[in-house]
Parts: C-alpha cells; sequence; structure tokens
C-alpha cells in the first residue's frame, strides 16, 4: 500500500464521492438486477415472530426503484400473484414517467451515501486496502447540534460508524451507521427511528465498472417512511446484474428475466 502517498483533501473527495454516486444513479438505469432478501421480525422481548424469503427483480426508471417479487420462501409466486405483481409493476413504471414529465424528484432513502456525505460529519480519515484497493475510511460522527429541519439530515445526524470510498474510482465502497439516539419526525409517523438501529451497506462493480449495492445489512427497531420495518433484523444481497436496453419513445417496459 502507498503508506507515504499524501491523503486526499477531505472536502475534494467528499465531493467528488457525491458526483461518482450521482452518476452511478444515472448509469443503474440501464441495469435489471436480482436480489434475495430475509427479514426476521421479532417482538418487544426479541423473540421472533416472522421470517421470510424473498427474490426480487429490481430495476430503475427516471430514479424510481421499480421491485418485482419472482419467488417467496423459495417458490416461485402462483399465476395470479404473477399477474398481480404485473400490474402493480405496470403502474409504477407509468407513475415514474409522470413523475419525470412533471419534474417531481424520486423519494430516496434518508440514509443514502449521499446523503450521508453532503451532511455527516467526518473525522479520522486513513487510507485501508480492500480486496487490494486503496480506500479512504472515515469516522462518521453523530452531531447533537445539527438543528436542519430536514429528515434525512436529523437522521444522519444521529448516526455514529464509518463510510469508505474507493480512492482509484470515488466510489462509495462501505457505509456502516449506528444510531446513537432516537429519532421522531412527525409524531413517529414519518421517521421513528430507535437508538441502536444499524444499517451497513457494502457497493461493489458490476459490468461495465457501475458499483451498484452488493449487500444491505441491519437490525434493530426503525421506520423511515416505507424503506424499513420495525423490530426486524434483515439481510438483502444482490445475486446478480445485467445490461438491458430500454426504449423510451414513449413508455418503459420492465426487463425480461429467466425464471428462477
Amino acid at each position: 500500500m502507498r503508506s507515504d502517498k499524501p491523503l486526499p483533501d477531505t472536502d475534494t473527495l467528499r465531493q467528488r464521492a457525491i458526483a461518482t454516486a450521482q452518476l452511478a444513479a444515472q448509469q443503474r438505469e440501464k441495469y435489471d438486477c436480482r436480489l434475495r432478501a430475509t427479514t426476521n421480525e421479532v417482538d418487544g422481548k426479541g423473540r421472533l415472530k416472522k421470517a421470510s424469503t424473498e427474490q426480487d427483480d429490481i430495476f430503475f426508471v427516471h430514479g424510481h426503484q421499480i421491485t418485482r417479487t419472482v419467488t417467496r420462501e423459495g417458490k416461485p409466486l402462483t399465476a395470479d400473484e404473477a399477474a398481480k405483481q404485473d400490474s402493480r409493476v405496470k403502474k409504477e413504471i407509468e407513475s415514474a414517467e409522470k413523475s419525470a414529465r412533471d419534474n417531481k424528484p424520486p423519494q430516496t432513502n434518508p440514509l443514502s451515501a449521499i446523503n450521508l456525505l453532503r451532511t455527516a460529519k467526518l473525522a479520522n480519515q486513513r487510507r485501508v486496502l480492500v480486496s487490494g484497493r486503496p480506500t479512504i475510511v472515515f469516522d462518521v460522527l453523530d452531531d447533537p447540534s445539527n438543528n436542519s429541519s430536514k429528515m434525512e439530515d436529523k437522521i444522519i445526524a444521529a448516526m455514529r460508524g464509518t463510510i469508505s470510498i474507493d480512492e482509484d474510482t470515488g466510489q462509495t465502497q462501505d457505509l456502516d451507521v449506528t444510531g446513537v439516539r432516537d429519532v421522531r419526525i412527525g409524531g413517529g409517523l414519518v421517521a421513528n427511528i430507535h437508538k441502536g438501529f444499524h444499517l451497513h451497506l457494502v457497493n461493489a462493480p458490476q459490468t461495465g465498472g457501475v458499483w451498484f449495492i452488493h449487500n444491505i445489512y441491519g437490525s434493530g427497531d426503525a421506520r423511515i417512511g416505507l424503506f424499513y420495518h420495525p423490530a426486524a433484523n434483515f439481510h438483502s444481497e444482490m445475486e446478480s446484474c445485467h445490461l438491458f436496453n430500454v426504449t423510451t419513445d414513449q413508455t418503459v417496459t420492465a426487463p425480461t428475466t429467466a425464471k428462477p
């Protein structure tokens, strides 16, 4: 490792990582991916209430994530379930196209790498090797003094952990944060995150050089809009991604994938 090389300027690297993440978000429109998700819901005493496993096809239309479930508990959907999925996906594609025509931005995850890079307090910069690649790691510090009115800022200000950036590409390689205090927004209806909630995202390059989330790990009690379910631990793994062609003359159609 090039230990004698000066570390990059923090603000410059932060802005580079944001720009790279924004470009990756545009490029992911060319891909569809197969995701396997496992969720274990627990009660207030930590006892398992429900365990579920799904395989989902995921693709993006004008920045909106479209998800189509293809199996549950290892079994293909019934014809009726598949028809309902197709109908829902069609409506979501139409909604994404309408939002694009109306210049309405897509809803994003408040704990995305872009949001965290924009607002988090970063400290203790160092260089490490990850799979042989030089990677810049920062500590993410919580910020009790943050008085922003934005939901994502309030949530990020209550998080502590690390964020890692691939030095050669500027891609966010790893995001690992834990809530250090409760956050309630809108009386808990908009967001309700309990201290100890943990989120770990691991990104990896795909064919064509675009980086996608490869693994998502989470645990704890949290609800952020439609992103997480309370009192659960979950793990999602991207099984495969491939390029597909999209015709945008009038409408966008879901990519065709082989049945598992």
